[in-house]
């Protein structure tokens, strides 16, 4: 009797033994970390410490030093001399407005025409004041109506009478009243002709300060 007691005593502990063996290989195998899917969260390992960053704010990171690294690498004034047209309008906006003075004024005439409108819009006060008149003769009629129309108070005299008629003809309403008396009193008669009346009234309280181009807005508004 107590040796047949004994024996399924004896099984019974082998197999609790065996489960007790096998335990650190499941706990190994759960511990084991497993890859992260696209888009779930991402690992990084600091200083041997697992930090969990979202796949959110990777790309963000990406993002932005991508952004970074383009704008220092910013073509030097040698190099934007000689793009086109192409290559300007190619070229990626931290790129653009990471040009300086300098560099905006090494932009041929020809490739000025290859800025797009986004390109346009993004240029700060400095950057547009920088260009050049034979810069500014270069644009289009399109491309004059995307200037910004806070930044219409940063053009030299200079600037505003090297924008060509047709080009000018684009000005909108809301670039027209941030133009100042002075930079209205340095527009030239063929700049006129191709307003429109609502234009033509917008700028006569501008113009009329200076005697000469009052009186010659006053004669083309009476032909229309």
């Amino acid at each position: 009797m107590t040796i047949s007691n004994l024996t399924p005593n004896f099984n019974s502990s082998s197999q609790s033994g065996a489960q007790h063996a096998s335990a650190p290989a499941v706990s190994g195998a759960a511990a084991t970390p497993r890859a992260s899917s696209p888009g779930a969260a991402a690992t990084k390992s600091t200083s041997g410490v697992e930090v969990s960053i979202s796949s959110k704010a990777v790309a963000a990171y990406q993002a932005a030093a991508t952004a970074k690294g383009t704008e220092a690498q910013a073509p030097t004034v040698d190099q934007i001399k000689t793009y086109s047209d192409k290559q300007i309008a190619a070229m990626p906006l931290a790129q653009l407005k990471g040009l300086g003075g300098a560099q905006m004024a090494a932009i041929s005439p020809s490739a000025i025409k290859g800025l797009t409108a986004e390109q346009i819009a993004a240029f700060s006060p400095a950057q547009l004041s920088a260009l050049t008149s034979a810069q500014m003769g270069a644009f289009g009629k399109s491309q004059i109506s995307e200037i910004p129309p806070a930044d219409i108070p940063h053009l030299t005299k200079a600037q505003m009478a090297a924008i060509t008629p047709t080009a000018f003809s684009g000005v909108t309403l809301a670039q027209l009243a941030a133009i100042s008396p002075l930079q209205a009193a340095t527009l030239k008669q063929s700049q006129l002709l191709y307003l429109t009346q609502e234009k033509k009234s917008l700028l006569q309280s501008k113009m009329v300060g200076s005697n000469s181009m009052g009186t010659l807005f006053q004669a083309m508004a009476a032909s229309t």
